[in-house]
């Protein structure tokens, strides 16, 4: 369902600057929210599997399943759970995550996001640190919500690790590479733009959010979504009496706070943070949903089996009940049917105008990117945050064409009309 979906304005925008030149990429991704790294793989994907919504999507799922390998190293390396029955489980569990499934089909650097961060974790519980290096540098230049990942790293290892001498070096070495290596895109973002004068759309959590906090990190649940707000503030309530018990047992084990502070505290800190300057989004949070999956299952694990098996069994009811609900009201706007219908009555120098500037990059997709328009808006008045950075100055129009060229008008997602002047 989700992999045959219309594209919305965001992966729209993933593939038009996907699809320029690498100094491009790098230049214009430096001018606008996110690192570069997804662009630059993808730009190379299209090359090989085309730009269609399947063949671009893919990519996330290729990702998504490598981040669910990850998840089965951490079972069986670090929890070492012996029994094939519930590690089957636990990944069935991770694979229908509605967050994690969600962005799977998703043509943005989300789920990428989640398989370096979570390899990151990896590398560094287990010690490894060239594979450290790599992914966290990989991590870094995929998404900048990785320096909460870096942070929260850097304070478990003075809390828990710091005393252990050789470990202490490596690990402090490895923090350092990985900060000098980002440092130089630091200072190109930050002579390019400020983005703390910008206006931005992300708004201040509501007073509930750190109640919810948990099924939100767990779900992905977007408070203008309303389809599963009965249930949102139980399913946190679940999580925080299963995070009481974990405490209970495990208040002297380090890996208990390894994933606590993965999970729960770090987005905490995000979520306070965000009171003053708004930068939380459910799905930046990704990375900790992939955290939290593993304290519920370090928790559930200490408990005797019949209340292993009906945890998980109202884990599952829980989740493809959401899964369900979110197939059938999360639905992107299917503006691929209304653009082709109009590409289908056009002529070949007729121009597509978009009354939203929301829809630009998605009729751009679909219709022609050199004949579609924004029409009765000036560039001054457009915000960046929407995708402004592939939007050059041209392509604002406030007059209609000379028959017999045409102007199709998009007014809405099922609605246009065909203007032009004499």
């Amino acid at each position: 369902m989700f992999l045959i979906q219309s594209f919305w304005r965001d992966e729209a925008f993933s593939y038009l600057l996907a699809k320029k030149n690498i100094q491009e990429i790098i230049f214009l991704t430096a001018q606008d929210y996110n690192p570069p790294l997804y662009y630059l793989i993808l730009h190379f994907w299209i090359k090989i599997f085309g730009s269609s919504e399947i063949a671009i999507r893919s990519l996330s799922l290729i990702f998504f399943w490598a981040t669910i390998y990850i998840f089965y190293l951490f079972l069986v390396k670090v929890l070492k759970i012996k029994s094939t029955l519930f590690t089957i489980s636990y990944l069935l569990l991770v694979t229908l995550n509605p967050l994690l499934l969600y962005f799977a089909f998703e043509a943005r650097m989300y789920t990428m996001f989640a398989f370096f961060s979570s390899l990151s974790f990896y590398a560094f519980y287990q010690k490894k640190s060239k594979l450290y290096i790599i992914s966290s540098i990989l991590g870094f230049y995929t998404h900048y919500f990785m320096i909460f990942v870096f942070f929260s790293q850097i304070f478990y290892f003075f809390i828990f690790e710091k005393k252990k001498n050789i470990f202490s070096k490596k690990q402090i070495f490895s923090f350092v590479i990985v900060f000098l290596t980002f440092l130089p895109w630091f200072f190109l973002i930050f002579f390019q733009q400020n983005y703390l004068s910008q206006s931005f759309w992300i708004k201040k959590p509501p007073p509930s959010f750190l109640i919810s906090l948990l099924a939100v990190i767990y779900t992905g649940y977007e408070y203008e979504f309303k389809f599963f707000d009965q249930t949102i503030l139980k399913l946190s309530l679940f999580f925080l009496l299963l995070l009481i018990i974990g405490f209970i047992k495990n208040h002297q084990k380090k890996i208990f706070y390894f994933f606590l502070l993965w999970a729960i505290i770090t987005p905490i800190f995000i979520g306070i943070v965000s009171f003053f300057k708004p930068l939380l989004l459910p799905r930046y949070l990704i990375f900790t949903t992939f955290g939290l999956l593993l304290l519920i299952i370090f928790i559930t694990e200490q408990l005797p089996r019949p209340f292993r098996l009906v945890i998980l069994l109202l884990l599952f009811l829980v989740t493809i009940h959401y899964n369900m609900l979110q197939v059938k009201e999360r639905k992107k706007a299917n503006l691929r049917r209304i653009i082709r219908e109009i590409k289908f009555l056009a002529g070949k120098d007729d121009s597509l105008y978009v009354t939203n500037v929301l829809d630009f990059h998605t009729a751009s997709y679909y219709f022609d990117e050199k004949r579609t328009f924004i029409y009765g808006k000036t560039y001054e008045e457009v915000p960046n945050y929407v995708g402004k950075v592939l939007i050059p100055k041209e392509k604002f129009i406030n007059k209609l064409p000379i028959y017999p060229n045409k102007a199709f008008i998009l007014t809405s997602e099922n609605n246009y009309e065909i203007q032009s002047t004499l």
